[in-house]
């Protein structure tokens, strides 16, 4: 029986110029835009799934050699293996920046610090990302208010930072229509139901450049949350590269995804959702109902004594402790006269 997750335990690894740690080390099916271990047809410009296919446009230079590896953690056989690849043999400089392709894991994430998709140093540009993203809690869509952060060259703020997860893959309204393939940006899986997200973005026309060193992020959720995430980030850069970044042992568990296709359903009885998150989930919910009573005070021209000093930008601009100390604050304003806590 053909092991439903082989796009996920192929890895795929490639060398340049006789380099001891790949520049590319990632599982079979991320490469091509579609995390998971699922199977979805897209065409961007540069690379895809069309029936069967799967197909790379990336310029790969090189100069004194190459070498593509494949190999299967599984431990069900691939039957079926072949491939086509293409070389121009032409000069090239030393000194052009080489293909990376890097992918990485967080299950869960990290409450409180983003998630990392690339952290490089040298030179080079940053073109893109697959990113891969699943709630423990079925049927919640929290995950994409997460904002990108990025970071160039020592920067003390980041230089790019966006307004939600789906907003930067060029989507909207927590990707309410669908799956989609455009040339530069798509949503290869969306399934609302088990909160199970696959998108990519290409930075082909936008490339980000750096000088000294790269720091990509994305929040995960509100106030970052715990879930699933998994990205692979490409890049061009100078040799030699960060060989820390983005390594894939021989585990099958750390590139399994936690919930596929048949047993899908069972996702929330066999993964729960995590106390911290539920306790985090009651803050951000009272906190978003005491913005919008602010609101509807204010425009009625009585605020009550409990949000007095509070304006919209308290809300907005706050992290998760400082609304956990709005909340906080709120209800004790609210308590009568000494009642103690």
């Amino acid at each position: 029986m053909p092991d439903k997750d082989v796009y996920r335990k192929l890895i795929l690894r490639f060398y340049w110029d006789g380099e001891e740690n790949p520049s590319v080390e990632t599982p079979f099916g991320d490469f091509f835009g579609v995390g998971f271990s699922e199977y979805a047809q897209n065409t961007s410009l540069i690379q895809g799934v069309t029936s069967g296919g799967f197909y790379s446009y990336w310029p790969m230079p090189f100069t004194r050699g190459a070498r593509f590896e494949a190999r299967n953690i599984g431990e069900v056989d691939v039957s079926h293996l072949y491939f086509g690849i293409q070389i121009h043999e032409t000069e090239v400089d030393e000194g052009m920046p080489r293909f990376h392709a890097k992918w990485r894991r967080e299950n869960p994430t990290t409450i409180g610090e983003n998630y990392t998709i690339l952290r490089a140093k040298g030179r080079g540009h940053y073109c893109g990302v697959v990113l891969s993203m699943q709630e423990y809690d079925k049927g919640s869509r929290q995950m994409l208010e997460g904002d990108e952060m990025i970071w160039v060259d020592g920067e003390k703020e980041p230089n790019i930072k966006g307004t939600g997860t789906e907003d930067y893959f060029q989507g909207g309204w927590y990707w309410e229509n669908g799956p989609f393939s455009a040339p530069f940006h798509g949503l290869t899986v969306g399934d609302k139901m088990h909160s199970k997200y696959s998108a990519y973005r290409l930075h082909i026309p936008d490339p980000i450049p750096f000088i000294e060193d790269i720091h990509v992020t994305i929040e995960h959720g509100n106030y970052n949350m715990l879930q699933d995430y998994s990205s692979l980030a490409y890049w061009y850069q100078l040799e030699p590269h960060d060989a820390s970044f983005g390594s894939i042992p021989d585990d099958v568990f750390y590139v399994k995804p936690i919930g596929t296709r048949a047993e899908a359903y069972l996702m929330s009885e066999l993964v729960q959702d995590p106390q911290a998150n539920v306790e985090r989930r009651k803050v951000i919910s009272e906190a978003a109902r005491l913005r919008l009573q602010l609101k509807e005070e204010k425009a009625m021209g009585v605020v009550p004594r409990e949000l007095e000093g509070l304006d919209d930008s308290d809300f907005l601009k706050a992290d998760y402790e400082s609304l956990k100390r709005i909340v906080d604050r709120v209800t004790q304003r609210k308590r009568p006269t000494g009642e103690r806590v």
